[in-house]
């Protein structure tokens, strides 16, 4: 019969070397490990602190602003309204109850409160037309830009300042001044004595080359503000001309009929379409919201891209393209593969059917015709 060996069970001292070397190991690992979560959550402190810090930042400078531009819009009506209730009314006022004046007063004060900024506005840009009309288009893009990123979905912690800044410096640089000399050139050259049609072809003009060369100094700017690598911006233009153009053909064709009419005068032109652009880009930033919450619902488990880092357009453009780039699933094979990624092959790219996106340009010349009737019935009203 064999005897199976039994094996005793090793005291402290039997204990090998490498054994105890393995524990230590063991233990050693624990260690880094404990480490390596201990500056995992430092990191992520830091990092909450920093987003808290600009959350506080740009909170003060949004409060700053807000304030700075309800002062300079409303202080001289705030102070004639307390002045009202502040000192003795005259005796020979229309209304005989004291309370009923000082409201009627002051209701009838802040009534007229947009139409007398605008005829401030009006008297100030003759003075110095390039100025104004440069800060208006500055102001105007500025918030565009804020309201593009709030439909990205940035907040007070994330929200990019300084591209809004960027944005409206461009519009200072950029927008304003040359918007200011081209509508000084078309009023000169396209106005055919005051001819219905004129305005047809001033908005035809201002539609094609002028709005492919707007976007692209646009862009430079937007690009040389930012230090970025101008071969770069140069294909962003490249690939955004084409949507840029069918962007703005759905909404800027029917505007441009009352903008480059006789109705607007030639001083008030800019701050109109200026204006009528952060209206487009509300209008956009809500209906792509609409569009993706529809998605969300229809397919709660639908996939929904985020955008995170600005495309370098107009406001305008800057939602259409992320739009596209959340909502449109046939792009995510490119973004997998990043490296072989054509930046230039967007879902709206130039179409085949290019002649049937430009439907507007040619819609629009009954509501020219219209326009111009109008213009006749008010100048012989007065």
């Amino acid at each position: 019969r064999r005897r199976t060996p039994k094996i005793a069970a090793p005291t402290l001292g039997d204990v090998e070397p490498m054994t105890v070397l393995a524990a230590d190991a063991v233990t050693d690992a624990d260690d880094e490990l404990a480490i390596a979560r201990r500056e995992a959550a430092r990191d992520r402190l830091a990092v909450i602190q920093r987003l808290n810090a600009i959350q506080y930042v740009n909170g003060a400078v949004l409060a700053f602003v807000a304030l700075g531009v309800g002062y300079e819009l409303l202080h001289v009506d705030v102070e004639a309204i307390v002045a009202l209730f502040k000192y003795t009314l005259p005796v020979d006022r229309p209304i005989e109850s004291t309370l009923q004046y000082r409201l009627a007063v002051s209701l009838d004060l802040l009534a007229h409160l947009p139409i007398d900024s605008i005829r401030g506005y009006e008297a100030l840009v003759p003075q110095n037309p390039v100025f104004y009309k440069a800060c208006t288009s500055g102001v105007a893009y500025t918030i565009g830009d804020f309201v593009s990123q709030v439909y990205q979905g940035r907040t007070l912690k994330t929200v990019d300042l300084a591209r809004s800044a960027r944005s409206g410096a461009a519009g200072f640089v950029g927008h304003g001044p040359l918007c200011h000399y081209w509508m000084c050139w078309m009023e000169a050259n396209l106005d055919f004595d005051g001819a219905w049609y004129g305005t047809g072809f001033k908005v035809l003009a201002d539609q094609t080359v002028w709005s492919l060369y707007l976007n692209a100094c646009y862009s430079f700017l937007i690009g040389s503000f930012a230090l970025r690598d101008p071969r770069d911006v140069w294909k962003d233009v490249k690939a955004t001309s084409w949507p840029a153009l069918r962007s703005s053909w759905r909404f800027w064709p029917f505007v441009h009929c009352i903008s480059f009419s006789h109705l607007v005068p030639l001083d008030l032109k800019l701050l109109w379409v200026d204006a009528m652009e952060i209206v487009w880009v509300t209008i956009l930033s809500k209906v792509a919201n609409d569009d993706k919450e529809a998605k969300l619902a229809e397919n709660p488990e639908a996939e929904v891209l985020e955008v995170v880092e600005a495309f370098g357009t107009d406001p305008t453009l800057e939602i259409e393209l992320t739009r596209e780039f959340e909502l449109d699933s046939s792009l995510n094979a490119d973004l997998e593969n990043e490296a072989d990624f054509d930046e230039t092959r967007l879902s709206f790219e130039l179409p085949k059917d290019a002649l049937s996106a430009s439907w507007p340009l040619a819609a629009m010349w009954p509501f020219i015709f219209g326009t111009f009737q109008v213009e006749k019935f008010i100048a012989a009203a007065l």
